[in-house]
């Protein structure tokens, strides 16, 4: 015997099928219909943080070279598009970028005037 396996004379218990229950609602299983259950309806809830200052000095550089630098990194590229949440970034002729407004830290661009 290696202990790797059971000896050969080892009789093992017979399988029973599970037994299914006889009624499902006072009816038997065969004509019992499904009936739907109403969902208790969850909140729906988004929340994004807004800053209008740092958006519209963001907005100032469209379609101008920036850098941007999120929590994680730095990117650098052409800032094509800003939304309420995010913005874009094409990096190249073929690939872009959309980085969360809030994970953003700084960017530097071009000097702008506020007339």
């Amino acid at each position: 015997m290696n202990g790797k396996f059971p000896p050969a004379e080892k009789q093992y218990a017979p399988l029973n099928p599970i037994v299914q229950p006889g009624y499902i609602n006072q009816v038997s299983p065969q004509a019992a219909e499904i009936y739907p259950i109403p969902l208790v309806p969850q909140p729906n809830q988004y929340v994004t943080f807004i800053d209008p200052v740092f958006v519209d000095h963001l907005s100032r550089h469209k379609n101008q070279p920036i850098t941007v630098t999120t929590i994680m990194d730095k990117v650098e590229g052409i800032l094509t598009g800003i939304a309420v949440d995010h913005i874009q970034i094409n990096i190249s002729e073929d690939r872009a970028v959309h980085i969360r407004i809030a994970q953003i830290v700084s960017f530097e661009g071009k000097p702008i005037t506020y007339k």
